[in-house]
């Protein structure tokens, strides 16, 4: 079974000096770079201040992991969509944030400026996979992934994990509009390259027109979305979970992970234990994002 580590409290807000002193702990970070992906959210690019900080990335502790972002006094949980690899190579993180009108770190990264210093901790577990640590790896693992929002870093985690495992997995992605589509350009690549088309998704806009379509180069704005099929006006329910979730052809499912805010999370999960047989979705794991 999965391992799902425990919520953990939050560490102390960062100074330079706070950082060197609990060294094991934070690790002192300059905010390099801004870069809007949506209307409501950014990507922060942070750049470890010190080399010998790059050996605690170096090697991924679980097939989910996150690390804690301190500024400005506030403290939140955050999955890097980097790897642990780039981030001992060139000492860089990336975080996707969707910033909130009230939320206290929303304040802080509203405020924040290039050169700003921050600090983070070591990865952290998140998520283990037995499966994926075994050598070799079993053949024929499947999983289904249902992501709300930002729940998608995660997920894309696990995708990258997945596709090195040759596993096969099937993903909805709920977001408001294909505006507010993250990370399309990194799902539409690993979907391309996936060993024999083993990953395969579908984006779900419910506060767009209510039709069921192919995004795709025709429509400028959306050729982004490479090809993955858009469903319009509705919510994630049983017939679309049906769909999209359950392929005959494949070996019973080993593990539904879902990801997002908890609306959707208590949502999702009640459709998944409601409408899929145990083979049809395997060990439920919910993740807050």
């Amino acid at each position: 079974l999965a391992e799902h580590a425990a919520p953990e409290p939050a560490p102390a807000a960062p100074t330079r000096a706070a950082a060197d002193e609990q060294h094991a702990r934070l690790l002192a970070a300059k905010l390099l770079r801004i870069r809007a992906l949506s209307p409501d959210s950014d990507e922060y690019t942070l750049q470890l201040v010190e080399e010998r900080d790059r050996a605690a990335f170096a090697q991924e502790p679980a097939a989910m992991w996150h690390l804690w972002l301190a500024m400005g006094g506030v403290s939140r949980e955050y999955t890097p969509t980097s790897t642990s690899e780039d981030t001992t190579r060139s000492g860089l993180i990336t975080l996707v944030i969707k910033l909130y009108s009230k939320g206290e770190m929303s304040d802080q990264l509203a405020r924040a400026a290039i050169g700003d210093l921050a600090a983070v901790s070591p990865p952290r577990v998140t998520l283990r996979i037995p499966a994926f640590d075994l050598a070799p790896t079993p053949r024929g693992l499947t999983f289904n992934l249902l992501a709300g929002g930002t729940g998608v870093a995660p997920c894309l985690q696990f995708l990258r994990r997945a596709k090195a495992a040759a596993a096969c997995v099937q993903m909805l992605y709920s977001c408001w509009t294909l505006e507010d589509a993250l990370l399309a350009a990194e799902l539409e690549d690993l979907a391309a390259s996936w060993p024999e088309r083993g990953f395969r998704y579908a984006y779900v806009l419910t506060r767009e027109k209510d039709r069921a379509v192919l995004v795709d180069a025709r429509e400028p704005k959306r050729s982004r979305t490479g090809g993955a099929a858009a469903v319009r006006g509705r919510r994630i329910d049983a017939a679309m979970m049906r769909e999209h979730l359950v392929d005959r052809r494949q070996d019973a499912v080993v593990m539904t992970v879902v990801s997002g805010p908890s609306g959707f999370n208590a949502r999702c999960e009640e459709l998944v234990r409601r409408n899929l047989t145990p083979e049809e979705r395997g060990e439920v794991v919910v993740l807050d994002a």
